[in-house]
């Protein structure tokens, strides 16, 4: 009977252990991913030069130089991170193959048809401890006013789903621009995500790519 109750514990105690593990590399992949997703969608957007309208559509042309040390971007970052087999059950279309023809398709769907995919619970998560690279900084609407015309992102995340040897994963990321007394509609989709250099980076969904048909 002890050693049944030996057995027992050690057996939680491994559960625990994994949990932990899985929950460790998820916190980091949202870290990585929350900065990836901020510079590539908001970040290099706002430091590209404008075109140079026509002579006929203006006399001035103002150029608006950044510097990213004196910038104050403000991040909303949801701390509720949903099951993403449920994503995918009330949103079937995020989950289309924009892979096609590629290494990273048979991945996504591997991962989409994993045991893992279908297990993982609701969960939160301390958002208070991502680092965010500058000029971003996290941004409570409850503890901060905005001020007139100022805009901040909002971010929020399902949970992350990796392969057995973390090293792929799919994500659905839900991403906004907000004012003072409004929110727009900005991008909310399934992502496959690589960990290079034990960095982890979002890969953009290819919408344009041709499917190719192996017989």
């Amino acid at each position: 009977m002890r050693l049944k109750r030996i057995i027992l514990t050690l057996f939680i105690i491994s559960l625990v252990s994994c949990d932990n593990n899985y929950e460790k590399e998820e916190f980091k992949a949202i870290e990585d991913i929350t900065n990836n997703y901020l510079l590539k969608n908001h970040l290099n957007k706002m430091m590209e030069k404008p075109q140079i309208p026509s002579e006929n559509e203006i006399e001035e042309v103002y150029e608006r130089s950044f510097n990213v040390d004196t910038l104050d971007l403000k991040v909303y970052l949801s701390d509720a991170l949903l099951p993403i087999s449920q994503i995918k059950e009330d949103n079937e279309w995020m989950f289309d193959d924009n892979y096609f023809g590629t290494k990273d398709s048979t991945i996504f769907h591997s991962i989409v048809n994993s045991r893992e995919f279908k297990n993982l619970k609701y969960r939160e998560f301390d958002k208070n401890k991502i680092q965010f690279i500058k000029p971003y900084r996290q941004f409570e609407k409850s503890n901060e006013k905005l001020k007139e015309n100022e805009e901040y992102s909002l971010l929020s995340f399902s949970r992350v789903c990796f392969d057995e040897k973390k090293e792929n994963g799919i994500v659905v990321i839900e991403y906004r621009q907000g004012s003072k007394g409004w929110t727009s509609y900005g991008n909310h989709m399934a992502f496959l995500i690589k960990k290079t250099n034990e960095k982890w980076e979002y890969i953009p969904r290819n919408r344009n790519i041709q499917r190719i048909e192996i017989n």
